[in-house]
């Protein structure tokens, strides 16, 4: 039996089928729309944002299902609730309350996702910044805005930089495989060297790897060339600590403390074996030096013991029987060699001391050679007052050995000058000489005579005399701003000296003027030889003998040193 609540139900479940069938009919395509679409207010969406989103009220066809299983229960819901006898207003209340659960979900759901999709885009992006980062540090191109692009899906976007990452990755490890190898290298040869490696901190992060790569290479390249440094100073130590044991006839310990075993491995260990540091070659060097000094002392104090040993077998008049010691000696600076010499100075000492006048004696001969080779004056000579003494004793032999000393000295010290001052004569001598030929007239009948060749050899005569000159003139003043006081010559300035020669030449010049003019019965005119010619005129009545007495006054005799009576001797 059929009831009005049973007709009822009927009627709306027929109405619903007849609207799921028309609706179907009305579909096209993959989308449709829903005909009568639910009340706005219903699902609190405005009407501004309907107008904007029209493609909301579209669905896809997989959704149809759906739609259809929420239609169907949204209609068996209304049903049941009618059948229970529920109002319209608590229907629709009940209906209200689905849909907020539902858009509730969907909500959730939607929060959800969107939150994993800005994860997605984190990820990607600090995938992309990490990659721009190492393209910087590796100096890559590799270029990431195709990568980054709306059009993609975020999972295929983070798989690009990922594969991008990868690929990165794989040139970063080759090239830390090459900086670690360079590390290695560094760090063994700072070890050997006692040297500090390189350190890249935090503030070098950013440094891109071919600038660490060439830090590297270039610590490692002064790296071994100190290596090499060290290697040759500590090798040339060595050898030198060695030969300095033969020449001073020293023992294994060279020196050093017997107990530091150290020290010693330093120089007789093996090279290989030795730590490079600046520590170790400094102490090498150290000992190197100091045995050079010693052997430096040693060659300086044989120098002086032979030259003394020397001076006294030729002072002493020593025959070869008497000389223990044959000189020139072989390596004198050896300690044995040293110790010959001393004990044979001290014999030839004590042969001093039995012939002492002989031995003064040759020590004044040889300190007048000395004055000559200096050109001392006169007065300069006569200064030394033990020239004078006959007490030989040993006081007046340390008085002249003294002066021998310092007069070496002297000359040794003003060598330069010396040899260009002898230079200087001889070059005068040969002016001289060439301007006495030059006034010959019998020159010009000799066979071969040139004119044009006299003059090219008496330019060449005064250049030389005058750059000589110059040279002599420039030492003396250097001589005189060092030591504060002039440079004597025989006793006078360097330039007197100089104006003293030539006024000499032109006074015997003039002087063998005169004499020629009183040989031909005539009178001199020459002003500065009248004093000597009246004195040749009163003293020589007879032609030939003016012409001798002048001769014999103009001769010019050469510069030798003043020697008191006393200070000659016989042999």
């Amino acid at each position: 039996m059929t009831t009005p609540d049973t007709l009822i139900h009927e009627l709306q479940r027929n109405t619903s089928k007849e609207k799921r069938k028309e609706w179907r009919k009305n579909m096209s395509d993959r989308t449709f729309s829903l005909e009568d679409p639910p009340n706005t207010d219903e699902f609190n969406i405005s009407s501004s944002s309907l107008r904007q989103d029209q493609s909301s009220l579209e669905c896809r066809i997989e959704h149809i299902p759906f739609y259809s299983w929420i239609e169907s229960n949204l209609i068996l819901l209304r049903n049941n609730l009618v059948r229970r006898g529920l109002n319209e207003q608590e229907i629709i209340d009940k209906e209200q309350t689905i849909t907020d659960s539902l858009k509730t979900c969907l909500k959730d759901l939607n929060d959800a996702e969107r939150k994993e999709n800005d994860l997605l885009q984190a990820r990607v992006r600090a995938t992309l910044d990490e990659c721009q980062h190492l393209n910087r540090l590796l100096k890559l191109d590799h270029s990431i805005g195709k990568i980054e692009n709306e059009d993609l899906p975020l999972l295929v976007q983070l798989n690009r930089a990922n594969e991008l990452l990868d690929r990165i990755n794989q040139v970063l490890k080759e090239k830390v495989e090459e900086i670690n190898q360079l590390k290695v290298i560094e760090e063994k040869l700072c070890h050997k060297l006692d040297e500090k490696v390189i350190s890249f901190d935090s503030d070098v992060d950013d440094m891109p790897y071919d600038q660490r790569q060439d830090i590297l290479e270039k610590h490692i390249n002064d790296l071994q060339n100190l290596q090499n440094e060290r290697s040759s100073a500590i090798e040339q130590a060595r050898n030198q600590i060695h030969e300095m044991k033969t020449e001073l006839d020293l023992n294994n310990t060279y020196n050093q403390p017997s107990d530091d075993q150290q020290v010693l491995n330093l120089i007789d260990g093996p090279v290989h074996l030795i730590e490079l540091s600046k520590t170790n070659v400094q102490r090498l060097l150290t000992i190197a030096n100091q045995l050079h000094t010693t052997y430096q002392e040693n060659r300086m104090k044989a120098e002086h013991l032979v030259a003394t040993l020397n001076a006294l077998y030729e002072r002493l008049n020593l025959i070869e029987s008497d000389r223990h010691i044959k000189l020139p000696l072989d390596k004198p600076h050896r300690p044995v060699n040293l110790s010959l010499l001393e004990t044979e100075i001290d014999r030839c000492k004590e042969l001093r001391r039995q012939n002492m006048r002989t031995y003064i004696e040759n020590i004044r001969d040889e300190i007048f050679a000395q004055y000559e080779k200096c050109f001392y004056g006169r007065e300069q000579m006569e200064s030394f007052l033990p020239l004078y003494s006959n007490d030989f004793t040993e006081e007046l032999l340390e008085e002249h050995e003294k002066e021998l000393e310092e007069i070496n000295m002297y000359y040794n010290h003003n060598e330069q000058l010396f040899a260009n001052l002898a230079n200087w004569h001889e070059v005068w001598a040969e002016y001289r000489e060439f301007q006495r030929q030059a006034s010959d007239p019998e020159r010009f009948k000799r066979r071969g005579y040139s004119a044009v060749q006299e003059e090219k050899q008496r330019k060449h005569l005064e250049f030389t005399l005058k750059k000589v000159q110059d040279t002599v003139l420039q030492l003396s003043k250097d001589y005189e701003t060092e030591f504060g006081h002039q440079f004597l010559i025989e006793g006078v300035p360097v330039q007197d000296f100089f104006n003293h020669e030539k006024e000499n030449y032109s006074q015997e010049k003039e002087i063998e003027k005169a004499r020629k003019q009183l040989a031909r019965g005539q009178t001199p005119t020459t002003s500065h030889a009248q004093a000597n010619i009246k004195r040749l005129e009163i003293s020589s009545k007879t032609p030939g003998r003016q012409q001798t007495n002048l001769g014999k006054e103009s001769e010019i005799k050469p510069t030798t040193p003043f020697r008191p009576a006393s200070a000659v001797h016989k042999r």
